[in-house]
């Protein structure tokens, strides 16, 4: 597959990760609106509840944590999107120069790398690999808050007897 291919593929590849992740940071934003939303209820019946009996006290703390559980999660999920987001557009730059150099005239293109350039690259190449895996490990540390967040609450609410 000549160059010039394969180089509009993994353009068409770097769009649709980039749309992906706008759609995923589409989900985000709405999850965050949701959840500001609810903290601002909480927060007006917290203040308009006047009475309070220890029962209410627990029922409003109870949904305190809850919401805070959220937002740790809804936090870890966006510094994910944010680390996917920067490799999206350094991928996009590295793609942007293969294609300014192609477009060059074929005695105005670099000449063959030696190898310190390969080593460079070489160590560049393995740094962004170090970030998508820390990106995957963010993403691991989301799920596993959320199995935790799911585990407290099947321990604290009582079986139904329906």
């Amino acid at each position: 597959m000549p160059r010039k291919q394969k180089l509009a593929r993994e353009q068409s590849l770097t769009d649709l990760k980039q749309a992906l992740g706008d759609r995923e940071q589409l989900i985000g934003d709405r999850e965050q609106s949701r959840i500001d939303q609810e903290q601002g209820s909480q927060d007006d019946l917290r203040e308009s509840s006047a009475v309070r009996d220890k029962r209410q006290t627990a029922v409003l703390a109870d949904s305190q944590e809850r919401i805070d559980r959220e937002q740790a999660t809804r936090d870890v999920s966006q510094d994910a999107l944010d680390q996917n987001q920067e490799g999206r557009e350094v991928q996009q730059l590295a793609l942007d120069e293969a294609q300014a150099i192609l477009e060059l005239p074929i005695d105005a293109q670099p000449e063959l790398k030696d190898a310190s350039v390969i080593r460079r690259e070489a160590r560049e190449r393995a740094s962004a690999a170090r970030e998508r895996a820390e990106a995957a490990l963010i993403r691991a540390q989301a799920a596993l808050t959320r199995a935790q967040a799911a585990e407290i609450r099947a321990e604290s609410d009582p079986p139904s007897n329906e």
